[in-house]
């Protein structure tokens, strides 16, 4: 499948894109289906996102004013998860990770009601596509509470990985101690939304702290040389979203992301769309437009796509 993925970056098609194994590790699930496939399935006309959201804030603003009118409640939550896997069969999308929130667990009911209907979903569309439900928490969160309730959510085993989320220095990493030790008995992959309105530093401090193995975003890695070595190091991985990032204002183009300077010094990153809903960028497009913009290589891209899939050297 190499040669049909950097055939599709070097010739522009789609189709073979499309069918070329991809993953999307970096998935918030209520807002991971197409704006298309969305807008078709409730016959409403989602208007498309401006070229800039303004950061979070504006981020927010647009979701809440512009798609979340369309498609508010329970019943459309459950029909934007369907969306998700829906999308995952589309492009493909062999391995997926999809965070969920414990108020959006309780909507459903318990654990295993919960992992009955994600996995209706899952086996609906593309059951062999490996999927992994992380369980995360906003950044103004009780940790310490909501490390005494883990128990509740992760002790089924159905959750492989923790994250925090939803704005970036709220509270210091210390803060969050508990919640990731207690992580550590289930045996969750911890990850945390740190580095994208944050510091390098940042980045390095919320690894060392917490015991990262993953970082959501992390791209102000590449401010840093000392940060990208321990990154590299450490085999700490970086799931980057590049649509994302530009459309926030968080990196200034696709040419000049950084996600070019991360890869030239070693750092292990995959590519993946964040808020599909809202960016409006599936995963095959957040390939395609690094490649155009000249910002890497195809088979750098491959290479990426490949660590995304688990596949190593």
């Amino acid at each position: 499948m190499k040669n049909l993925f950097c055939e599709g970056l070097l010739e522009n098609d789609i189709n073979k894109l499309l069918s070329a194994p991809k993953s999307d590790l970096h998935n918030h699930s209520t807002k991971g289906c197409r704006r298309e496939w969305l807008a078709k399935r409730l016959n409403v006309p989602i208007p498309k996102p401006p070229g800039r959201l303004d950061g979070l804030d504006g981020m927010q603003d647009y979701f809440r004013s512009s798609i979340k009118p369309y498609c508010n409640g329970y019943e459309n939550m459950l029909i934007r998860w369907e969306g998700a896997f829906a999308e995952a069969k589309r492009n493909n999308i062999v391995r997926l990770v999809m965070n969920f929130g414990t108020a959006e667990v309780d909507q459903v009911g318990s654990v295993e009601d919960f992992r009955e209907l994600i996995e209706g979903y899952h086996k609906v569309y593309c059951p062999d596509t490996v999927f992994e439900a992380e369980l995360t928490y906003p950044s103004f969160c009780d940790a310490a509470y909501e490390a005494e309730r883990l128990d509740e959510y992760a002790g089924a085993g159905y959750f492989k990985a923790i994250d925090v989320c939803a704005g970036e220095n709220v509270q210091p990493f210390e803060a969050f101690i508990s919640l990731y030790r207690k992580a550590d008995q289930f045996h969750l992959t911890k990850k945390m939304h740190v580095g994208e309105t944050g510091s390098a530093e940042d980045v390095r401090r919320a690894v060392e702290v917490l015991g990262l193995s993953e970082v959501h975003h992390g791209i102000n890695s590449a401010t840093s040389k000392d940060t990208m070595r321990f990154l590299s190091d450490n085999h700490i991985q970086l799931n980057v979203c590049p649509s994302s990032n530009v459309m926030l204002g968080f990196a200034r183009d696709y040419k000049t992301h950084p996600i070019k300077t991360l890869v030239e010094n070693g750092v292990t990153v995959t590519i993946n769309t964040d808020d599909l809903l809202i960016f409006d960028s599936s995963i095959e497009n957040e390939y395609l437009m690094l490649y155009q913009a000249g910002t890497l290589g195809a088979e750098q891209l491959d290479k990426i796509r490949q660590v995304g899939l688990g596949i190593s050297d």
